[in-house]
């Protein structure tokens, strides 16, 4: 059995989760993860896993296709299967990387293999804390957006390893078929922000011809957003949860401004670009800190 937070969500799981922070023994479930029969209905069937059925954003129960590593079998429940609990709760699950900054989170969001990973990796490097890789849950409270960390690991792609001057070494690989180059590099608890934190920017990775930093007006800092939600299909499986997802971006995009930021795949630019991103962030969580809100 596993108790753990993840996404500011209590977790008891049958499913081991190893790595992922402790929750306090006395702590009060959020969500239920067991092992058992989904029965003819299932709400997540993948082939390199199992069948899940979510329920409610409460429970989720798991029927692990016979000879599945555990390794993959965690990585699409903390993937699609916790994805469809956050929908359901009206959490919204943003594909992006997040760090902290003056206290504050930045995410910077993008398409799987656009360098997300890369960048929170530099800027965990460069003595900033990781708030979540991947996918970070948000929640608009009052006047400001909540940044709910992910799971507490960076994956990396065998290039990008390279240039950080890592190896592979007692790496847990980040999925079972070896042809795939990737691996998950534990983040230590001095580096890891374990509570939600204030968002006051999101950056969206482009590609571009050089570096360039760009504020997204009101529609389309939303449209980015939605285009960017992990797991956006969810949300259309029935109306309420589409319509309770618009209203969650758009109060995203009204408190926390979007930038557009391009670059160009190349390592060799990467010291630049995450002193682009650090000295554009400090002056927008300045301002954000500021009078202005």
């Amino acid at each position: 059995m596993s108790l753990v937070r993840l996404f500011g969500l209590v977790i008891d799981s049958e499913v081991p989760l190893p790595k992922l922070v402790s929750a306090a023994a006395d702590s009060v479930p959020d969500v239920v993860i067991r092992y058992g029969a989904v029965g003819d209905k299932p709400d997540l069937v993948i082939a390199e896993a199992g069948s899940f059925k979510v329920s409610g954003g409460r429970e989720i129960i798991v029927e692990a296709r016979e000879g599945v590593s555990d390794r993959n079998l965690r990585l699409f429940l903390l993937g699609s299967a916790m994805g469809l609990i956050l929908h359901q709760r009206g959490l919204f699950p943003l594909h992006a990387n997040a760090v902290e900054l003056h206290g504050s989170a930045i995410a910077v969001a993008g398409a799987s293999g656009a360098g997300k990973s890369t960048l929170a990796a530099w800027f965990a490097r460069n003595g900033s804390r990781i708030v979540g890789d991947d996918v970070i849950a948000l929640k608009a409270v009052a006047d400001e957006v909540l940044a709910y960390p992910g799971p507490p690991r960076v994956r990396l792609w065998r290039e990008a390893m390279e240039r950080f001057g890592l190896d592979n070494e007692g790496l847990e690989p980040s999925y079972a078929d070896d042809a795939v180059e990737k691996w998950d590099l534990p983040v230590a608890i001095d580096q890891l922000v374990a509570d939600p934190l204030p968002l006051r920017a999101v950056y969206v990775l482009e590609d571009g011809p050089e570096i360039a930093i760009e504020r997204c007006g009101g529609a389309a800092a939303a449209s980015a957003l939605f285009d960017h939600t992990y797991r956006g299909g969810f949300a259309d499986r029935r109306p309420e949860w589409r319509a309770e997802h618009w209203r969650t971006v758009a109060a995203v995009a009204a408190s926390v401004p979007v930038f557009r930021l391009a670059r160009p795949r190349d390592l060799n630019q990467l010291e630049a670009l995450g002193r682009a991103v650090l000295d554009h962030a400090a002056a927008a969580t300045a301002r954000t800190n500021g009078a202005d809100r």
